[in-house]
């Protein structure tokens, strides 16, 4: 067995439904929140400044 990198995470079975879900909404055309990284941030907040209008 390869000994993983420390930059590769093996995922546990509950993070691999959370991403796999994510991936199904994405191919379903449906939006899916990504606030947890900056550029999701970036987004959400243009979003809601054009809704301001």
């Amino acid at each position: 067995m390869k000994k993983l990198d420390s930059k590769q995470h093996k995922e546990t079975p509950e993070e691999e439904l959370k991403r796999l879900r994510k991936r199904v909404k994405q191919l379903e055309g449906k939006e899916v929140k990504n606030t947890n990284t900056i550029k999701g941030l970036r987004k959400e907040l243009k979003k809601k400044k054009t809704f301001r209008k």
